[in-house]
């Protein structure tokens, strides 16, 4: 049995990581854990929930206490006797910082509040990896495991996880790869693409590889990526998860390379799931919350408009932008700076998945543009643009 001490000890560990060196929730959780820090793996599971909790209210503590000088230690141990003070101020409440709670508000109203709760709340989707097993026996294996979930209606491969005995990457069909954590976001992104048998597909920031692997198996592994990314140590942790995912490797050409300068002679489509703040990803890692700024914000939206203004000079007809943010800086705000900046192109925009909502009202095209938002799709919260280029 864990002690008071222990477990107040992992909480100031996990929070010091977090804060200091801006890592995930799971990096952070393993490196405080070190493979110790319980004695059994449901003993474990509980902290790492905990854990996850009180990263989520980090906020709230500092509402609460109203200090900022207090050692982790101290924030722990108040918030492991309970948050009893009624908070009116919804920033406080939700736990997120003033500033990110105001951004939103100005962008969504009331709506803001909503959609911010409901990113507090952990959502798990699982992808039926066709390549593997037939979507009937992966739902097979579910129900023997008791796993309650709901089939999606827009993707039947895409399965909602309700209730599961177990965590989800304990799951047989996970463990053996029939089955893959992913967000039903990612396969809206794909199906903007709409990726056919025969097509050069250009990935230009592939790894860690979910979406590549999603390209194959609705291709039914005949589409031909080019799969590039700047870090050569995730391409080789890609590498090896397409190789389990039974992805024809000989059809996918793994390459090292900037795609702010990368140049191919020939693509049918690109697909550019951007690096962003992950903003849209609370619910995943409420990390984010925490070294969430607009530094890190801007940052990355630099990053988004080199990308893809090379990819408008690659003189590829089809293009997929999309990052996992609910900020206009990573989506609305790149699309008109790159518009901008390419009067020599002809680029129309088009909102290829008509159930999705549209961008923000920040730009006059944002009709033609694509969000999902959590409390109203039950996924990430994604950006999306489908540009159509002539020279």
């Amino acid at each position: 049995m864990i002690t008071d001490r222990k477990v107040i000890n992992l909480l100031a560990t996990v929070l010091y990581e977090v804060i200091n060196h801006r890592v995930s929730i799971d990096v952070a959780f393993k490196r405080a854990c070190k493979g110790k820090c319980a004695s059994d793996l449901n003993e474990r599971e509980k902290l790492y929930e905990l854990s996850r909790k009180f990263i989520s209210d980090y906020f709230k503590l500092l509402c609460v206490t109203g200090k900022k000088d207090l050692s982790f230690k101290k924030l722990a141990r108040i918030w492991l006797k309970g948050i009893n003070k009624r908070l009116t101020n919804p920033a406080c409440e939700l736990s997120y910082s003033e500033w990110f709670y105001n951004r939103i508000k100005e962008l969504l109203g009331d709506e803001a509040y909503v959609l911010l709760k409901t990113m507090n709340e952990r959502h798990w989707w699982l992808r039926i990896n066709t390549l593997l097993a037939p979507e009937e026996k992966v739902l097979k294996m579910l129900d023997n495991e008791g796993v309650e979930y709901e089939i999606d209606k827009d993707y039947p491969f895409m399965v909602k996880i309700i209730k599961s005995p177990k965590p989800i990457r304990l799951l047989r069909p996970v463990k053996e790869f029939k089955a893959i954590p992913q967000d039903k976001a990612s396969a809206v992104v794909i199906d903007a693409l709409k990726p056919q048998p025969g097509d050069v597909i250009l990935d230009m920031a592939a790894a860690p590889g979910m979406k590549t692997s999603l390209i194959m198996m609705l291709t039914e592994n005949k589409a031909r990526i080019i799969a590039v990314d700047v870090s050569i140590k995730r391409l080789k942790i890609m590498k090896d998860l397409l190789k389990r995912l039974r992805v024809d490797l000989s059809r996918v050409y793994l390459v090292h390379g900037d795609s702010t300068q990368f140049n191919v002679r020939h693509a049918d489509k690109i697909l550019l799931d951007s690096p962003c703040s992950n903003s849209g990803a609370i619910d995943k890692d409420p990390g984010i919350k925490v070294h969430l700024s607009d530094g890190k914000i801007n940052y990355y939206s630099n990053i988004q408009r080199s990308l893809l203004m090379n990819a408008l000079k690659l003189k590829v007809e089809q293009i997929v932008y999309s990052t996992c943010s609910i900020m206009p800086e990573e989506g609305e705000y790149v699309i008109d700076y790159v518009m901008k900046n390419s009067r020599d192109l002809t680029i129309k925009l088009v909102k290829e998945i008509k159930w999705a909502s549209h961008g923000y009202p920040v730009v006059n095209f944002y009709g033609n543009l694509m969000r999902l938002f959590p409390h109203i799709h039950g996924t990430e919260g994604f950006f999306i643009a489908k540009i159509y280029v002539s020279q």
